[in-house]
């Protein structure tokens, strides 16, 4: 049985009561609000963008099986799902007026380093630094190579240098690859080196463009050694963004010769 009880409030009490009792009451039933609608340039942006995905389901359930897998095969070193990969690609392609849909691929993902020396003006060079590794390390990446002018010297090339300890000497295993010359479609790389069970204290991976006029393409990077897998990039960032790398630091990052700037360096999307 509920019991009731009836009270007097001293003199100026009611009007604090009030304020309570309205603030619990706000807790139960809805409130309108007179800020927050979405009328800032930065919300009609936002708001925007989701246009963009429009019509991206129905596109998706008229796959087949196989197409459906082929998007989740092509989503490289990401954690998304197939679909997640198809609608960043959907989404991308109708913002910038491209054919739709897009066309999965394993050799390159949603978007990629590109590397370019215009006019062969400079040496342009990106260094990996990665340590306490244990041999054997195998460099896996795919390639897209765009000539502008022949050269004589290195078209393109990747050298691979490994540190480690031996009788007190620093000494290193040292691997160099050297791309084909002219116009090179994507292409898969992949080379082992170092002694099994050596332990390496530093790796320096460098790709390097010197005296070449040409862009290239760079996706779906993997460095592995004796446990698994060690590093892993398809170079994505979230629209809007840029690809987020760690500096280097300490031997561990990325280094960028003359800077990770246009038009030496840039993740940019790669159409299919």
């Amino acid at each position: 049985m509920v019991t009731v009880a009836q009270m007097d409030l001293p003199p100026g009490y009611q009007e604090l009561l009030d304020k309570i009792l309205a603030w619990f009451n706000n807790q139960i039933y809805p409130v309108w609000a007179t800020r927050f609608f979405h009328t800032t340039r930065k919300a009609k942006a936002d708001n925007k963008a989701k246009t963009f995905i429009t019509g991206a389901r129905t596109i998706w359930n008229e796959f087949d099986i196989d197409t459906k897998l082929d998007w989740f095969l092509a989503r490289g070193y990401t954690r998304w799902s197939g679909y997640n990969l198809f609608l960043a690609d959907y989404s991308y392609r109708r913002k910038n007026g491209l054919s739709l849909p897009g066309t999965p691929t394993t050799t390159h993902q949603l978007y990629g380093l590109k590397m370019g020396n215009p006019g062969a003006g400079n040496e342009v060079l990106t260094r990996l630094h990665l340590k306490d590794l244990t041999g054997p390390i195998t460099i896996d990446f795919y390639y897209k190579k765009t000539e502008y002018q022949a050269t004589f010297g290195d078209p393109f090339n990747l050298i691979a240098d490994a540190f480690f300890f031996d009788g007190g000497l620093n000494i290193l295993d040292e691997e160099t690859w050297e791309a084909p010359g002219g116009n090179v479609d994507w292409a898969h790389v992949s080379f082992t080196f170092g002694e099994a069970g050596r332990r390496y204290f530093h790796l320096i991976m460098q790709l390097a463009i010197i005296d070449y006029d040409c862009d290239v393409f760079i996706d779906n990077f993997k460095i592995s050694d004796q446990s698994g897998d060690f590093y892993l990039d398809s170079f994505t960032h979230n629209a809007g963004t840029d690809w987020q790398y760690e500096a280097f630091y300490r031997k561990q990052g990325w280094a960028f010769y003359p800077s990770f700037a246009v038009p030496y360096f840039e993740v940019l999307y790669l159409d299919n």
